[in-house]
């Protein structure tokens, strides 16, 4: 090759195909990015709210959701990891350390070994309009417990189960609703010592208070149902409920000492909000669960993000949890929870 002859260079410009591809993962990247940082906004102001629970409804609402907030959390904590974005990161490790204490109680539940239990309890919110009234009896059978509270019972569903539980829950007390939402029944196998309605702050919303003996033992049960609290009144009048409630049953301690209680029913509220925490540690109940247990009874969509712990069993420290089940879908919004306690001191037996 002589001097004079020209010199080929490499063309080292990329190609126009390679440059929309470059670009269009860049606005992707960015456009993930974008949206990251706004969940996690997010997450930052509804985890304020929620330090606020015990005084304002919407902060009961964000600490009710807790579990999604981690769960929200921890998918955005990836997204910053895969961004290599530590400083926010540090942010998320925040924002757990305040939500992660609250399940404290379910790591700390009583349990015993998975035995006979002294009793079976149920606690089923039908829901009002609710017609499956077969699938929900077949769901109570299959539950097998001592007792079975009913909540938001219509008159139609009392009369179906008046005719299938004549023979095997012949005891019961019952006052249901056709139109609205706060029917309620006590069903059970045995014997009830006692029965009767009441009500904690409002007369349209009936609890029941009953003790049923149980093979010689005596269980101290009360069935209720609290108002959502959606919203400033709503918040306060399911407060008020759950501080009557407190004082009745440490009332009733008082006059049965001794006698297991069981508190079982539709809270409107999770063991994660600390409003859950200060019931307990007015009434002096604690909530029965096993193994970390945090299947939603409640659900806006047949989905676990979806769902909340509303539906709960309380009983005082002469009981622990031996089994603990949520129910399957039978036309309710709720699932129905069964709960075997069995007895951690000597019962106190009908005199």
């Amino acid at each position: 090759m002589s001097n004079n002859d020209p010199v080929i260079q490499p063309d080292n410009r990329v190609s126009e195909p390679s440059q929309v591809g470059v670009r269009f993962m860049r606005a992707v990247r960015g456009c993930i990015w974008r949206c990251n940082t706004l969940v996690i906004a997010g997450l930052v102001a509804v985890t304020f709210l929620s330090l606020f629970a015990e005084s304002f409804w919407l902060g009961d609402l964000c600490a009710n959701l807790r579990i999604q907030w981690v769960l929200g959390l921890i998918v955005t904590a990836v997204v910053t990891c895969i961004f290599r974005r530590w400083r926010l990161l540090l942010l998320h490790v925040f924002l757990l350390a305040i939500h992660l204490p609250f399940f404290a109680s379910v790591v700390r539940q009583k349990t015993q070994a998975a035995t006979t239990p002294a009793i079976t309890v149920t606690t089923a919110n039908v829901f009002t309009s609710n017609t499956n009234y077969a699938a929900m009896e077949a769901e109570l059978r299959s539950a097998d417990a001592d007792v079975i509270a009913v909540l938001e019972i219509s008159s139609g569903l009392r009369k179906h189960l008046a005719d299938a539980f004549q023979d095997d829950y012949p005891f019961s007390l019952v006052d249901s609703q056709h139109n609205g939402n706060f029917g309620i029944a006590l069903y059970s196998r045995h014997e009830l010592e006692s029965a009767k309605l009441t009500y904690f702050n409002d007369e349209a919303i009936q609890s029941i208070v009953a003790i049923a003996k149980v093979d010689g033992r005596r269980f101290l049960i009360v069935a209720t149902h609290t108002f959502p609290p959606m919203g400033t009144g709503a918040f306060s009048h399911r407060n008020k409920h759950l501080q009557l409630l407190a004082k009745e049953v440490r009332h009733l301690r008082e006059l049965t000492p001794g006698v297991p209680v069981i508190v079982m029913g539709d809270l409107n509220l999770t063991p994660w909000s600390p409003v859950f925490a200060k019931f307990e540690g007015d009434s002096g109940l604690q909530r029965s669960c096993r193994n970390f247990n945090i299947t939603p009874t409640w659900y806006r969509y047949p989905v676990f993000p979806f769902g909340l712990v509303l539906d709960h069993v309380l009983t005082t420290d002469e009981l622990a949890c031996s089994s603990y089940n949520v129910g399957a879908d039978v036309g309710s919004d709720h699932r129905f929870l069964t709960v075997g306690l069995d007895i951690t001191t000597d019962p106190v037996s009908p005199e």
